[in-house]
């Protein structure tokens, strides 16, 4: 039996959430258990499940305490016209807190400034584990995506991340300005890749955080290697 291709893929889902910078979180208020609908800044860890930073003093924060189901949706809205034609995707799960550094670090390279107060003692970094995704794009383009259509396991690429964003600052200097001025036309500048993942790099500079995708997932590190070369215009990145 033939299986229809998806008319919005795990990947197209996964790449709004990269993208994304805030999203709708909504969680079950404790008191009473009405749906309640917050703004958040949002990030993803290298398989690309969200990140979110909130304070104890929050009323999500205390919601997601109490009951940790909840749901964030993340949209890319259309400059003119129905905002309802542009893609979105909601994921649902559960949140848990973690103290994790790599997770904190993820987190603050797609919103370095949040720094100045992701040290507060009441702020912490929770994950969203997802159950089911939603995605929709527009008439005809609606799916409901498993977890591991959504999040595949990227072991090795999480094993790798830090010292592969070590090796490109120090030794690939040259390739990641590349990057940021001639695939993304950004201005010359100091730039430095701040996050590695299997859909792309984070580079940032003066405070810019910018993001390019790769032209399909890589999970290992042989297939980062030759994938980092070939946008560096073959320049080697060994």
């Amino acid at each position: 039996m033939t299986t229809k291709p998806r008319s919005f893929s795990g990947t197209e889902a996964r790449l709004l959430l990269r993208q994304a910078r805030t999203a709708t979180l909504a969680t079950l208020n404790r008191d009473g258990g009405v749906p309640y609908a917050s703004l958040a800044n949002v990030a993803t860890d290298v398989d690309g499940r969200p990140l979110i930073l909130v304070s104890a003093l929050a009323w999500h924060t205390k919601n997601l305490e109490a009951d940790s189901r909840a749901s964030l949706m993340v949209a890319e809205l259309p400059e003119t016209g129905d905002a309802l034609t542009g893609p979105r995707v909601s994921v649902m799960g559960r949140f848990v807190k973690t103290g994790e550094e790599r997770l904190r670090r993820r987190y603050l390279a797609h919103h370095p400034e949040a720094a100045m107060y992701a040290g507060f003692g009441d702020f912490a970094v929770w994950r969203l584990e997802p159950d089911l995704v939603h995605a929709v794009a527009g008439f005809g383009r609606i799916e409901t995506l498993s977890a591991d259509e959504v999040f595949p396991s990227a072991a090795e690429m999480e094993t790798i991340e830090e010292s592969a964003i070590s090796h490109m600052n120090d030794d690939h200097s040259d390739a990641v300005r590349r990057y940021a001025t001639e695939r993304l036309g950004a201005p010359a500048d100091d730039w430095k890749v701040s996050g590695i993942d299997p859909d792309g790099l984070m580079l940032a500079a003066s405070g810019t955080v910018l993001r390019l995708d790769f032209p399909k997932p890589v999970f290992t590190a042989a297939a980062l290697r030759r994938c980092l070369a070939s946008l560096g215009g073959q320049a080697g990145v060994d």
